[in-house]
């Protein structure tokens, strides 16, 4: 029988039999069982973030039974959920929680674990505050003293079911500055939790030149995460926030080349036009996206260290619909074919997998296809 990637990459990572310098320290793999479940799943964002916000449609943004059927019959083996710990802190003390919403949070979780799914649990504070926990030793502090109550609330589900993510895409930090509060805040869960596994994720927006910047932190039971949206130009395209240019890319071709983006760049405002010509020079297709995939491949071999995709995605703001799967499919055979796990970006909202509300969400069986999932009944 053929192995799976991620197993037999796993394989050679316990039998130590990479052709790479071995690293400066020892340390243990995540369980197979949760390497296994990481090996495909979905973000569900805004789900834990922005709650009770009134601009925020539950309908739209929120699971129902349905959703976790669907989530369920095409694969994937695990979900991705960002919280926000504002949430679910006690306003008045730092290392205390809110109890009404942390049985909010394991009872909305509850599906995810029937159905026999793996969850992360990924940190999100919003841009202003989580620049304030980061960006000096007492908001660290402050963290860390949140991680240790909220690890300390939720180790009661099981480690093979539940994995802590330290921090989304610290944003403030430099390589190494990131690297001590990744240390920090994971020895923090793991002073409460310590049988769970815990991603950590290069500083910025974790990108794959942070993680290659990231030096591994002597500690077992690791997954390093990067996030991949490249070329932005393409992938952002209409997308309201980030950067305001991004609402001047729409329906641009993919793969790119001169010749393709020509009409484009002849029809966009001046500002618009660098950026549209460089896209269609760097040619952007399977070779470069599989390029870029073989810089994460390389490095997890090099450190021994188990990587995975924790976003990636395709705004369904601006590109066209073909573009748009071409793009995730190659993306995805690029990352399978190298044994990393990955998480699409998202599964509702504006990159997302399904469209429509609960209830009525509409799946569309050619972008599964590129995805390499199974709709139900097929």
């Amino acid at each position: 029988m053929t192995l799976k990637p991620w197993l037999r990459l796993a394989c050679l990572l316990l039998c130590g039999v990479l052709a790479a310098p071995a690293p400066a320290h020892a340390v243990a793999p995540p369980p197979a069982s949760v390497l296994r479940a990481l090996e495909r799943g979905v973000n569900l964002s805004i789900w834990f973030t922005y709650r009770g916000e009134p601009d925020i449609d539950p309908a739209r943004w929120y699971p129902d039974a349905a959703d976790w059927r669907l989530i369920k019959s095409l694969g994937f083996g695990h979900v991705r959920v960002q919280f926000d710990p504002v949430y679910f802190r006690d306003p008045t003390r730092p290392d205390a929680l809110l109890p009404a919403r942390m049985t909010e949070l394991q009872q909305a979780l509850a599906p995810a674990f029937s159905s026999g799914l793996l969850v992360v649990l990924a940190a999100e504070p919003r841009g202003p505050e989580k620049s304030r926990l980061v960006r000096d030793e007492a908001g660290l502090q402050e963290l860390e003293a949140f991680w240790r109550a909220f690890a300390k609330a939720m180790k009661g589900s099981s480690p093979k079911q539940l994995v802590f993510e330290a921090l989304n895409e610290p944003t403030d930090t430099d390589a190494t500055g990131n690297r001590v509060l990744m240390q920090r805040l994971v020895k923090a869960i793991r002073s409460k939790a310590p049988r769970h596994s815990v991603v950590v994720a290069g500083h910025r927006y974790s990108g794959i030149d942070e993680l290659l910047a990231f030096e591994p932190l002597p500690l077992s039971n690791l997954i390093y995460s990067f996030h991949f949206y490249q070329p932005q130009t393409f992938t952002h395209q209409g997308a309201f926030w980030g950067w305001p240019m991004f609402l001047k890319f729409r329906d641009l071709p993919y793969p790119s080349s001169p010749q393709q983006i020509a009409p484009h760049v002849q029809a966009a405002d001046a500002d618009a036009r660098p950026h549209l010509q460089t896209y269609g020079d760097q040619h952007w297709g399977a070779a470069q996206i599989a390029a870029q995939m073989d810089r994460v491949r390389d490095w997890g071999q090099i450190h021994k260290v188990p990587v995975w995709c924790g976003e990636f995605g395709v705004s369904r703001l601006g590109p066209p619909l073909a573009a748009r799967r071409d793009w995730l499919a190659d993306t995805r055979a690029a990352m399978e074919a190298r044994g990393i796990a990955w998480t699409l970006f998202d599964y509702a909202g504006h990159f997302a997998l399904v469209t429509g509300n609960a209830g009525e969400r509409q799946l569309d069986p050619q972008e599964a296809a590129a995805l390499g999932l199974r709709p139900a009944g097929q």
